[in-house]
C-alpha cells in the first residue's frame, strides 16, 4: 500500500514539473515576440502649431475673406502690386462682387481720393486714378467684402521688333513681299469671303485708304486723345478686309468694327483691351483680332476674354515679337487662337515668341499692307500673322462654321513643318 502511495506521489510531482516547464517556455516565446517597451524608439511629441496671421496696420480692418495664411488682404498686396514696372503709373483696376458693390464704390470714390477713369458694368470693374495710396488701401480694407480683385492696370503695346536676332529661334527672315496668300492656299478670287461676318479690330484705329474704300467700317475710339492715328490698325484691317489689287485682304466682304485702344505711340493697357473686347461683343463681332498685348497676365483681361468666348466669338491674338519663350497676353490665355510668325520659307521668324499653348503660325515677314497717307508698307511681325489668320477665321464663319469650332478647324487644317509646337503650334495656317 505504501509502495502504491509513493508511486502516486511521484507521478503528481512529475506532472507538476512538466506544467511548470511548459509555462516557462510559453513566457519565453512571448518575450521574444514582443520587445520590451524600453527598446522601442520613442515618438516625438508634436505640439500644435499656430501660423501667425497677416500683419495689418492698426488703422485697417482685416478683411473677412482672408481665411488662410496665404490669402493676404487686398489692402496689403495692392501696394506691392502697383510697384510692378509694367503698371500704368497712378492707376489701379478694381473688380467688385456685384453691381450693388460697384454702385456703392462709385458713390464713395471721391471721398477716398479716387478718380474714376472708366467703369465696365459687364466686368464689374473700375479703372481708377489714385491721389493717395493710403486712400485706396483704406477703402480696400473697410469694404473688403465688396471686392473680388484689385491690382495694377498693366501696359499693353503694339509690338515692335527686337534690335537683334535671337539665335535660339529658328531665324526665319526671308520676306514674302506680298500678303503670303499663296503659302496658305488662298485663291485669287475671294469675292464674297467673310460676307455676313463682323470682325472687330482692336488696334490703333483705322484711317481712310484706297484698299478699304469698299469696306464696311464702324469706328469706336476708346482712347479719345484727339491725336493722329498710328498706321498699325489700318495695316491690320487691310490684311483682313482689303479690296485692292495691291492689298488683297482675305475676307473683303466682312464688316469691320474698328475699336481704337492704342495711342499714336502704339501704347495701350489691359483696361482698354478688356473694354474693347466687351464693346466688340456688344457690336456683334464673331471674330476679334488683337495684334498687341501685355507681357503679364491680367485678371480683368482674362475675364473679358472668357466672356467673349462664352458669347460665341473667336479671339485671334499675336504671340508677340520679343523673342521670348512665353506668349504675350491675351495670346497666352486658354481658348485664344495664338499666332506666331513664319517667313517665306516656312521657318519660324527670328523675332516670333515661342511658348506652350501656341496654336499655329502664319506669314509674318515682309508682308505688304496699307498704311496712313494712302501708303503701302512692307512690315514684319506676329501682328501681321494674326490679322491674316483673322481673315481666314472670318471666311470660315461666313461659310457657316460656328466660332467655337473655328480654332479646331484651323488646327486640323494647318500644315505641319516638323518644328516644335512651341515655335509654330500645329503648323502653318492653311485654308480648308
Amino acid at each position: 500500500m505504501s509502495r502504491r502511495l509513493a508511486v502516486f506521489l511521484l507521478s503528481l510531482a512529475l506532472i507538476a514539473m512538466s506544467s511548470a516547464l511548459a509555462w516557462m517556455f510559453r513566457e519565453m516565446l512571448v518575450a521574444v515576440e514582443v520587445p520590451p517597451v524600453a527598446e522601442m524608439p520613442a515618438q516625438p511629441v508634436r505640439k500644435p502649431v499656430t501660423k501667425p496671421g497677416p500683419q495689418v496696420p492698426a488703422t485697417f480692418v482685416t478683411p473677412t475673406t482672408a481665411t488662410t495664411a496665404q490669402e493676404r488682404p487686398l489692402a496689403e498686396t495692392i501696394a506691392e502690386d502697383l510697384l510692378n514696372p509694367e503698371a500704368v503709373p497712378g492707376e489701379a483696376l478694381l473688380t467688385f462682387k456685384n453691381a450693388a458693390a460697384l454702385a456703392a464704390f462709385r458713390a464713395r470714390a471721391a471721398q477716398a481720393g479716387l478718380d474714376i477713369i472708366s467703369i465696365d458694368p459687364t466686368l464689374l470693374t473700375a479703372r481708377v486714378r489714385y491721389r493717395s495710396l493710403d486712400g485706396l488701401q483704406k477703402d480696400l480694407a473697410e469694404h473688403a467684402s465688396d471686392y473680388t480683385n484689385a491690382g495694377p492696370n498693366l501696359v499693353a503695346r503694339i509690338p515692335g521688333l527686337p534690335p537683334q536676332k535671337d539665335t535660339a529661334n529658328a531665324g526665319g527672315s526671308t520676306p514674302f513681299r506680298s500678303q503670303g496668300l499663296d503659302l496658305i492656299g488662298a485663291p485669287a478670287n475671294r469675292t464674297g469671303w467673310g460676307s455676313g461676318v463682323t470682325v472687330a479690330v482692336l488696334d490703333s484705329g483705322v484711317v481712310d485708304h484706297p484698299s478699304l474704300r469698299n469696306a464696311s467700317i464702324t469706328h469706336i475710339d476708346l482712347v479719345e486723345d484727339g491725336q493722329a492715328f498710328h498706321g498699325h490698325g489700318t495695316a491690320m484691317t487691310s490684311l483682313i478686309a482689303g479690296d485692292d489689287p495691291n492689298i488683297a485682304g482675305i475676307s473683303p466682304a466682312s464688316k469691320i468694327i474698328d475699336i481704337r485702344v492704342a495711342d499714336p505711340q502704339g501704347n495701350s493697357n489691359t483696361s482698354l483691351l478688356a473694354s474693347g473686347i466687351i464693346r466688340a461683343i456688344e457690336a456683334g463681332a464673331k471674330v476679334i483680332n488683337i495684334s498687341l498685348g501685355s507681357s503679364q497676365a491680367s485678371p480683368v483681361l482674362e475675364q473679358a476674354v472668357q466672356y467673349a468666348i462664352s458669347r460665341g466669338a473667336v479671339i485671334i491674338a499675336a504671340a508677340g515679337n520679343e523673342q521670348s519663350n512665353a506668349l504675350s497676353y491675351p495670346a497666352a490665355y486658354s481658348g485664344v487662337v495664338s499666332v506666331a510668325a513664319i517667313d517665306a520659307t516656312g521657318t519660324q521668324a527670328w523675332f516670333s515668341n515661342s511658348g506652350q499653348g501656341l496654336t499655329l503660325a502664319a506669314p509674318g515677314v515682309g508682308i505688304v499692307s496699307a498704311y496712313n497717307a494712302n501708303k503701302l508698307v512692307i512690315g514684319s511681325g506676329t501682328s501681321q500673322a494674326a490679322a491674316i489668320t483673322s481673315g481666314v477665321a472670318a471666311y470660315l464663319a461666313g461659310r457657316g462654321y460656328q466660332p467655337s469650332n473655328i480654332p479646331m478647324v484651323l488646327i486640323r487644317s494647318a500644315r505641319p513643318t516638323g518644328a516644335a509646337q512651341t515655335a509654330v503650334g500645329a503648323g502653318i495656317l492653311r485654308i480648308p
